[in-house]
């Protein structure tokens, strides 16, 4: 993959990515309790962002492209694979985590407190 900043992000198909899906926290707010209960550390965490944006960017495509093969769908999936899903997956991490350790104190307070 080639290293070129653009923006800030890792590439031009990186930085468009996070222009165009500029908030992936719904996708990770309603399973902050799963996630809580499955990862112990940020590197497991990013690894589990990291393909779900992935995941999200690639169903958002195959529902909105038609599906013939050729050029376009060529370019499309050169573009797709250009984009550094750990890069934008790293933008969100530390606020995933904190939401992690929020829910795991809530989870430790006794009830009436």
């Amino acid at each position: 993959m080639d290293t070129q900043k653009y923006n800030g992000w890792t590439n031009y198909s990186t930085w468009l990515c996070n222009l165009w899906f500029s908030d992936f926290t719904p996708l990770f707010e309603d399973h902050i309790e799963d996630l809580s209960d499955e990862h112990n550390s940020k590197d497991e965490l990013l690894d589990t962002l990291e393909e779900w944006i992935e995941s999200d960017i690639t169903e958002y495509v195959e529902c909105n492209v038609n599906e013939e093969n050729g050029f376009i769908m060529d370019v499309i999936n050169h573009a797709l694979h250009e984009i550094d899903y750990r890069d934008i997956a790293e933008h969100y991490v530390d606020d995933v985590w904190d939401d992690i350790e929020t829910h795991r104190l809530n989870q430790r307070e006794p009830i009436g407190v």
